[in-house]
């Protein structure tokens, strides 16, 4: 009976308090990925993966698509100001960290390692109490990550 009990409070505060969603279908993804970059992805982008998640005032945003030199030169052109966080440094070390920390992360997410070279972020960059944008590529999967959350 606590069990039930506990389940149908998880279900009850999931429904008031949250939703989330998650697909792999590139075909309904074209518009997320617009949404996000400012364009269309090219045929070059052949898979897109996306998982939205909000809970009460917090969302939060991840996305894996084909890497491509020319969609993410455009992507960092678009997204400015960027900062860098090279690999082995303390900035990154610390996002390594903050992202492994997420209990929301997709299974199909690779969260950087020594296979990524940077990751490029932005903090308070939106119209919200607090803000922050990851994006980097790991040459291991062939796909750049993009992880954005929010909350007021």
């Amino acid at each position: 009976m606590r069990k039930s009990l506990k389940y149908l409070i998880l279900l009850i505060v999931s429904i008031c308090y949250g939703c989330a969603y998650e697909s792999k279908n590139r075909e309904k993804l074209t518009s997320s990925f617009e949404d996000n970059f400012g364009f269309k992805p090219p045929e070059k982008v052949k898979e897109i993966k996306l998982k939205n998640l909000a809970i009460y005032d917090t969302e939060a945003k991840w996305m894996a698509f084909t890497y491509d030199s020319q969609v993410f030169e455009k992507i960092i052109a678009h997204d400015q100001p960027l900062k860098i966080a090279e690999n082995n440094s303390s900035e990154f070390e610390s996002i390594v960290e903050e992202l492994k920390g997420s209990v929301n992360n997709p299974k199909w997410m690779k969260i950087p390692n020594e296979k990524v070279a940077r990751i490029y972020y932005k903090n308070d960059f939106l119209d919200h109490t607090f803000s922050e944008y990851y994006l980097w590529t790991d040459c291991e999967t062939g796909l750049t990550y993009l992880y954005v959350s929010f909350f007021n």
